[in-house]
Formats: structure tokens, C-alpha cells, sequence
């Protein structure tokens, strides 16, 4: 079967998950719908400053899986149908506010980016939920099916109490929530935009925060909540989590002791290393893509090679994870819109 029918299969399974995933109501004012709302996790006038006529790159670019597409337009980037329109046009005012995007963050500001954050997650968590029922039932895929389910399941309770979390902050304007570990104006336009959650697995130091092979119920994941927003002619870089997390503690002190090239350099390495949540400009395109330690860091997981699925001979063979420094710091004024199209 060739690349075109493949990926014509894939297509069609992805769209049948996602109609099933769809709610029957919005799962923030419990009203039915019939349609919801195109929501974008990263706000549309952020896209933009970094868009080459209205397109941009998707991390699929860097992974390499001809499968994917690696281009998309403004319009269909990182979308989720998963709330009604009133609620996607009230529930986000202050942070995608033109205005107020680009100063110091308040915690409805960071309650907002978090709650789209955890909307985000949670359509994403549906969508698999259907793409393996779809895969098991169709071609039995799955020998373990139930501990995946058991897993899906723990992870959208989390995704669920956050979302009930975040929701009060907004109501009731809530002061104090939010730790902000780090936040800078660049004076320039890096060529990257991003916003996702990530739960870290090691600090600047190499030693565990969260330790995502502890499958006990009881532990959950702590997160943090990185934005990069390139807007008109300067870029703002956002990172936080909520004070509940304790886990963070070491991290920002590492933070508040190190420079601001260390800082960016480590949240660089944070947006390749756990998120697929971001676009990046066609300037950076080939550097991205024929960098090797950008390909080898894209298929690692928590420092693994092979996406954690080590083969035995990797498993007896020492291997050296991607760095923070082995990689382009991508945040940097060195690989800034303006140099590039100067």
C-alpha cells in the first residue's frame, strides 16, 4: 500500500475518532450542542507574526513520519472542537487580550492559558481514547488494551479536577494561585510559538521532578505551563505552575540563580524534548529538519532513545541523551525573524 492510501486510512480513522470524541454538551457551561466552537490552543495574532503567507511548520516537520503533513495554515493550527463558541469567546479574554499579552501575567491571565491548556489535553485524550477502540476493534491492535484504558482513564480524572481547578480561579478572581518561574520580553521575534503543559521529568541538574514510571495511581504528575508568543516586533516567554506543585521548588531556584541565556536554553530544550504543542516559521525549516541532534532528541522519551522502546541490543549499550546545549537554542536573538529575513 502506498504513502497516498495510507495516509488516506489515517485520515479517515482520525476523523471517525473525532466525531465520536466530540461531547454532547460544552464541558464548561453543561450546555447542549449541536456544534462546538474551532478553538486555537496558541492564539491566532501569535500564529500570525511568525506565518509565511498564512503558513506554518508542525513539529511533524522534525519527527519525519511521511504520514503526517509537517504544513498547516493559520486557520488549522493546533484546533480542538471541545467547548461552545460563547464559551470559547468569554473564557479567554485577558490573555489573548492584544493588549495585556504582552505584560507581566496575573493569575487570571495564567488560570486561562492553563485552563485552554487542560481543554487542549483532555480532546486529546478522547480523540486517542476512540483512535484505539477504533484500532482494537478493527484490527486488533492491542494486547494490553486495558491497561491503556486504565491509564487514559487516570490521566482524564487529573485533566477533569484541573479543569474544575482553573475554572474557580477564573470565577472568583483568585490572587496567589500561580508561581511564575520565568518570564522575559525578548526585543525581537524568535521563530517559534508555543503553548502546552509538560510535566518535567529532570530539573537543570539531572534530577528528577516527576517520575513518570511511577505508575501509582496516587502520584500524580505535576505541571508546568510554557508559552512563547512572538507578537509584532518582540517575544514574550511565559513559564508557570500552581503553587500545589511542590515538585517545581528546585527548578526555581535553579532558575533565579542561573542567566538568562541558561533559562532560555533550558526551556528551548523543554519545548523539543516534551511538547509537540508548537509551530515554528520556514526560516528554521532546514535547520530543524537536518540538525542531528534536533532528529535525535525528537525521538527520544524522557531521555530514551527510540521513543523509550529500546531494543536489546540499546538496552546493554550506554546511551548519552541530547543536552541542552547540543541543541540550536532556537529562542535566541541568533535565530530572530528580523537576522533572518534581513
Amino acid at each position: 500500500m502506498d504513502i497516498i492510501e495510507n495516509k488516506k486510512k489515517l485520515a479517515n480513522i482520525l476523523k471517525r475518532a473525532k466525531n465520536t470524541a466530540k461531547p454532547d454538551k460544552c464541558i464548561m457551561c453543561d450546555k447542549p450542542q449541536t456544534s462546538f466552537c474551532k478553538s486555537h490552543l496558541i492564539p491566532q495574532m501569535v500564529l500570525k507574526t511568525i506565518a509565511d503567507d498564512g503558513k506554518l511548520l508542525h513539529p511533524n516537520a522534525l519527527i519525519g513520519i511521511e504520514l503526517l503533513d509537517i504544513e498547516k495554515g493559520i486557520n488549522n493550527a493546533g484546533t480542538f472542537h471541545f467547548i461552545c463558541r460563547k464559551c470559547d469567546g468569554e473564557l479567554f479574554q485577558d490573555y489573548e487580550n492584544p493588549d495585556k499579552i504582552t505584560t507581566y501575567p496575573t493569575d487570571i491571565m495564567m488560570a486561562e492559558i492553563a485552563l485552554k491548556n487542560t481543554l487542549l489535553m483532555l480532546s486529546k485524550r478522547n480523540e486517542e481514547k476512540e483512535i484505539f477502540n477504533i484500532v482494537q476493534r478493527e484490527m486488533n491492535g492491542f494486547t494490553n488494551k486495558e491497561i491503556l484504558d486504565e491509564i487514559q482513564g487516570l490521566d482524564i480524572q487529573e485533566y477533569l479536577d484541573d479543569l474544575k481547578l482553573y475554572k474557580q480561579i477564573i470565577e472568583n478572581k483568585t490572587k496567589g494561585c500561580f508561581q511564575v518561574l520565568y518570564w522575559k520580553k525578548l526585543p525581537y521575534i524568535v521563530p517559534l510559538a508555543v503553548q502546552s503543559p509538560i510535566a518535567v521529568y529532570k530539573d537543570m541538574s539531572g534530577d528528577i521532578i516527576n517520575d513518570l514510571y511511577d505508575m501509582n495511581p496516587d502520584i500524580r504528575m505535576e505541571n508546568l505551563h510554557l508559552c512563547v508568543f512572538p507578537i509584532e516586533n518582540e517575544t514574550i516567554v511565559l513559564l508557570f505552575y500552581h503553587k500545589r506543585d511542590k515538585n517545581y521548588r528546585r527548578l526555581r531556584h535553579q532558575f533565579n540563580s542561573s542567566s538568562d541565556e541558561q533559562c532560555l536554553k533550558f526551556i528551548n530544550y523543554l519545548i523539543f524534548a516534551y511538547t509537540e504543542n508548537y509551530f515554528f516559521a520556514k526560516s528554521i525549516k532546514e535547520k530543524i529538519e537536518f540538525d542531528e541532534n534536533m532528529i535525535k532528541l525528537s525521538k527520544e522519551s524522557n531521555g530514551n532513545p527510540n521513543l523509550g522502546l529500546m531494543d536489546f541490543q540499546e538496552f546493554y549499550t550506554e546511551y548519552i541523551p541530547v543536552s541542552m546545549d547540543d541543541i540550536p537554542n532556537f529562542l535566541s536573538e541568533e535565530y530572530s525573524l528580523q537576522k533572518a529575513y534581513k
